[in-house]
């Protein structure tokens, strides 16, 4: 990969570049490289011109950004309480919108272990958990689910006809989405509205997105090719009048160059984060005093580039066993 990206930069014009050669090479770990080094770029190029990165991204619509904080699911699935408890811990901290990761919300029940078939004891058990946090925090928080590509169709359709009355903000990747047919048909009898894409590129979506796969586009820029290709996705969902989530799984720095994404997308209407129980995660990035969250959203400022600079001591403190700091 090195080697690609040193050919791909040398006597190029920042910071364009790299998210041209992530269409042209737009799968795996390339990709996930092209993102990084578009990310640098863009930061570099904002810090030189003297403006934000969503300049550079045709300008922003907003700079408050809607967090969704991703709960997953507590230790003890049988106890109810604990899955209020998290659900409530995120309204006390200000979140509004909030995610559980179902195919995890009923692994203590008995099921086959080889097919992607949900028994109805299962379906009850996650209805019940979900029943739960709804109760908990009342009829106005969004919550969503998500099911990590778990299932198949006729489990999915199930699942979600038998969470409808939780009135659910998305279910997320029910299935694998390596087959629009599947998706579409999920999306034809879900009373949930369906949210996909994480791993997906630009041409991917458009496939999806014109197949009438699903309601919510869900790309992360870390795997679409960079914040260019996550920005060209969330035009042409918006041609469709679709939404678009961000999904995100990194710290500070990701969230930030996620936020200026979202600010330049007029269809943005969630942005994930999952480390909000680690709080050194957040604080890799110093921003001047501005905290990471207010009130469940990122703010963005007008400072340029990405508008932080990394804290050299907490990634030092954290490195991974053997690995050495840039």
């Amino acid at each position: 990969i090195r080697p690609f990206i040193t050919d791909m930069l040398y006597g190029g014009q920042p910071p364009h570049q790299p998210s041209q050669s992530a269409s042209a090479t737009p799968f795996g770990p390339v990709a996930w490289a092209v993102s990084g080094v578009e990310m640098a770029l863009l930061d570099l190029a904002g810090k030189a011109l003297g403006t934000p990165v969503y300049n550079l991204l045709g300008g922003k619509y907003r700079d408050r950004l809607l967090v969704y904080l991703d709960r997953s699911a507590p230790a003890d699935l049988a106890d109810l309480g604990a899955w209020r408890a998290l659900a409530q811990e995120a309204r006390d901290r200000g979140f509004t919108d909030i995610k559980f990761d179902i195919d995890y919300a009923a692994t203590d029940q008995p099921n086959d272990g080889w097919n992607r078939t949900l028994t109805l004891p299962q379906i009850n058990r996650i209805v019940e958990r979900l029943s739960a946090v709804r109760d908990a925090v009342g009829p106005d928080m969004e919550i969503s689910v998500d099911g990590h590509m778990q299932y198949d169709v006729p489990s999915a359709i199930r699942l979600a006809q038998a969470l409808a009355p939780l009135n659910l903000k998305w279910l997320e990747d029910p299935t694998p989405v390596t087959n629009p047919d599947a998706c579409v048909a999920i999306r034809e009898k879900s009373p949930i509205p369906i949210a996909l894409g994480e791993v997906f590129v630009a041409e991917q979506f458009r496939l999806f997105i014109d197949r009438g796969a699903c309601d919510i586009i869900h790309p992360d820029i870390l795997f679409s090719g960079g914040l260019h290709e996550t920005r060209k996705i969330a035009e042409y969902a918006e041609m469709h009048y679709l939404p678009m989530a961000m999904h995100n799984n990194s710290c500070a720095l990701g969230i930030i160059a996620c936020a200026h994404v979202a600010a330049a997308s007029p269809n943005f209407t969630g942005l994930e984060y999952h480390f909000h129980d680690a709080p050194w995660i957040g604080q890799v990035a110093d921003r001047e005093g501005l905290p990471l969250f207010a009130d469940g959203h990122v703010v963005l400022s007008d400072a340029p580039g990405l508008g932080l600079t990394l804290n050299e001591a907490i990634c030092r403190q954290h490195l991974a066993p053997g690995e050495e700091y840039f």
